[in-house]
């Protein structure tokens, strides 16, 4: 099966925006990171992200660094429970993942529904204050389908993956 042709997509600035051609390792790490976030283990789907994102120089890897900030958000309103953390990287995950939901889907993620979690998000952080934090609805975060397709095939990673244990660190 070939993978699917490659759609050139700039932003305003002119930077190349495409999907990133993908390594074995890489539709690995990022696939093993939305199984990882799906479960809540947002601190493991980071790490996992952040593989892909260190073996990607070019422009889309703001996509990645979207990612990585959504999953250090979530780990801190259910970890660590900071309120600027939260906010700050919540607000960042948006600003990055906004170049790429106008078209809807990137890398077999709808971005523009994330996006309007993050949005949801960020309103209830401001409704709450840092000190009603700890009242934030857990259905509140975001589960996210993950559709990608390849070379290899199509692989796709359900909104909701059976609870498991995370994975020791690397």
């Amino acid at each position: 099966m070939r993978a699917p042709p490659r759609i050139t997509v700039q932003d305003a600035a002119g930077r190349d925006l495409s999907e990133p051609a993908l390594t074995d390792a890489d539709i690995r790490d990022y696939l093993t990171g939305w199984e990882l976030f799906n479960r809540k283990h947002y601190w493991h789907a980071h790490e996992a992200w952040e593989a892909v994102w260190k073996r990607h120089p070019e422009p889309s890897r703001l996509f990645f660094e979207g990612i990585i900030q959504l999953a250090a958000a979530c780990h801190l309103l259910t970890g660590a429970v900071r309120y600027r953390g939260t906010v700050g990287n919540f607000a960042k995950a948006e600003e990055r993942l906004r170049l790429f939901g106008e078209r809807g889907r990137f890398l077999g993620v709808d971005v523009h529904a994330l996006l309007q979690h993050i949005r949801a998000a960020l309103t209830e952080l401001e409704r709450v204050g840092a000190g009603g934090l700890r009242n934030v609805s857990p259905g509140l975060l975001p589960r996210v389908a993950c559709t990608l397709t390849s070379a290899r095939g199509t692989t796709s990673i359900p909104a909701t993956t059976p609870s498991a244990r995370a994975p020791r660190s690397r």
